[in-house]
């Protein structure tokens, strides 16, 4: 963390209760190995005024997420009223400065010189990454993953440009549509759309402790199927090698992800679409008595045209080839025939949707997104800042759980990145 903070006493455990958001923060700028990002930082600043150091800023800016402020308006109210959190945070309440607390231009300026030094943020995620991968045995075995609509509530830039808006409207936003097919109490098959105007996170979590390993920001607009892939080869070697399953809902259904996944030493557990025309409800697997449907459910055709659903045996890694029996007698069903269809997991296996249940746990760390951190209703502005912004906001979440695993537990880091209840 940054090396100014005062520490405040967290030994009696009514005090505990009673800081909360503070403990919280605390446990965040112990988390974080920022050393590197101060001195890019300062040496940026050069010998200017320094009312406020870079430091000070940093744990501001952290503080802003872990208290999870919607304004730097609302945060600056709750730093003249709490005298605690400007002590962590580094700010000298008997300082010879014009401002106890730095004015909205302040942040506006730092948040610009932070955006500067976005790959050093990154390389910063990675590391937290890699360090809770080392602490927790079971970190990133088993992973999920979904693409979020960030909708932008900015005026939406003209077609000529007017110098006098400054940065007051969207230039970077993008619209998208997003389609939910579904079929009605009549059986007719009906498509509902949902417009977006904004930007799209796309996120890998652990399932188990639901904190975020992998992470971009694009225009709303953007393949999420190529998103989820670039993702899945950029995770460092250390991490990915660690991972058993990845956990995808329909929307990443296609042959070129699976391959994708399958490349990169993982097991894709993804959710399927029927794909199939002509009203097709089963195939015949090769020149044999075996037939399936879409969903992957394997079946004996009798002599009379009669199917029997078949029990599955489990996977055979060196042949890869799935294993079903009938009557006793084992049929082998290479997976390479239908990739979207037959997966290293059986999708008719209790396995399959016994893993599968767990891709519930990236919609929880959305639902923080929006919920405790403001993503649902925001008031960022321009691709550049809405990436600095998450990425401040998942670095917050990796580095909460870390320094309380640097406390000696590593239990209920997921309620960890939630805000505490209000009232």
């Amino acid at each position: 963390m940054a090396k100014i903070i005062s520490q405040v006493s967290f030994a009696d455990y009514s005090e505990v209760e009673i800081l909360g958001d503070l403990e919280r923060l605390q446990l965040a700028l112990e988390g974080l190995e920022d050393e590197t990002l101060m001195k890019r930082l300062e040496a940026r600043r050069g010998n200017g005024r320094n009312d406020y150091p870079v430091r000070v800023l940093w744990n501001l800016l952290i503080a802003l997420k872990v208290f999870g402020h919607r304004t730097v308006a609302s945060f600056r109210r709750e730093l003249w009223r709490n005298s605690q959190l400007r002590k962590i945070c580094g700010l000298d309440d008997f300082g010879r400065k014009k401002h106890l607390v730095p004015p909205a231009r302040v942040f506006t300026k730092f948040m610009k010189l932070l955006a500067g030094e976005q790959e050093e943020i990154d390389k910063m995620f990675v590391a937290l990454t890699m360090e809770l991968s080392e602490l927790l045995p079971s970190f990133g075995k088993t992973l999920a993953g979904d693409g979020k609509f960030l909708d932008s509530y900015a005026k939406r830039a003209a077609k000529e440009q007017n110098p006098k808006a400054g940065n007051r409207a969207e230039h970077d936003a993008k619209w998208a549509v997003k389609e939910y097919h579904y079929t009605d109490k009549n059986g007719k098959p009906q498509v509902k759309k949902e417009y977006h105007h904004g930007f799209k996170a796309n996120i890998i979590c652990d399932t188990k402790t639901e904190l975020p390993m992998a992470f971009n920001v694009l225009a709303a607009n953007c393949d999420e199927k190529k998103a989820m892939m670039d993702l899945l080869a950029k995770m460092p070697c250390q991490i990915i090698s660690r991972a058993e399953y990845l956990l995808l809902d329909k929307g990443y259904d296609s042959t070129p992800m699976i391959q994708a996944i399958k490349s990169a030493g993982v097991k894709p557990i993804i959710d399927i679409r029927n794909c199939w025309q002509d009203g097709e409800t089963t195939r015949q697997y090769k020149d044999t008595s075996m037939v399936y449907d879409y969903q992957g459910n394997v079946y004996f055709a009798d002599n009379k045209g009669h199917l029997h659903k078949m029990n599955y045996e489990g996977y055979d890694s060196q042949k890869k080839c799935l294993r079903y029996s009938y009557k006793r007698k084992i049929y082998k069903l290479y997976i390479s025939y239908d990739e979207r269809v037959f997966l290293p997991v059986a999708r008719d296996s209790y396995k399959f949707a016994r893993l599968y249940k767990g891709r519930t746990s990236v919609e929880r760390l959305n639902g923080r997104l929006d919920r405790d951190y403001m993503f649902e209703d925001h008031c960022i502005r321009g691709l550049k800042k809405m990436k600095l912004m998450v990425s401040l906001t998942l670095l917050t979440m990796n580095a909460m759980a870390l320094g309380k695993i640097k406390r000696g537990t590593a239990e209920h880091l997921a309620a960890l990145t939630r805000l505490p209840p209000t009232g």
